[in-house]
């Protein structure tokens, strides 16, 4: 069974301020909390969180923004395979989009000519 995980906050400089330097797992998500993307600190989600810019390259666009949580945990490793399986227990077998392999498709903008 997963970890407790933290409240939803806004992605943000300020709310990365106040992450810890700590082993952990973390979830991605759009405006009205659908996840995107679970992964995992890599020993410092500070780091991780720092290293990631704005988002990491895979996950889809949001328009409202995205929104992150969190857990401190000692074995990412496992809380991250245990979160995953919950969220396929609970979406037909499927993870996160931004955990699809698959990078994200390429949007072309096309301009118009006034006539």
């Amino acid at each position: 069974m997963p970890a407790v995980i933290g409240p939803w906050q806004k992605l943000n400089p300020a709310t990365i301020e106040f992450v810890p330097e700590s082993p952990g797992i973390f979830e991605i998500g759009n405006l009205v909390r659908t996840v995107l993307f679970i992964g995992r600190a890599n020993g410092n989600l500070k780091q991780r969180f720092d290293a990631l810019g704005a988002i990491p390259e895979n996950v889809p666009a949001s328009v409202g923004g995205y929104w992150v949580r969190w857990v401190a945990v000692d074995d990412e490793e496992a809380e991250l395979a245990a979160r995953q399986t919950a969220h396929r227990d609970q979406h037909a077998g499927q993870l996160p989009s931004g955990n699809d392999a698959r990078p994200r498709p390429m949007i072309r903008l096309v301009t118009r000519d006034a006539a």
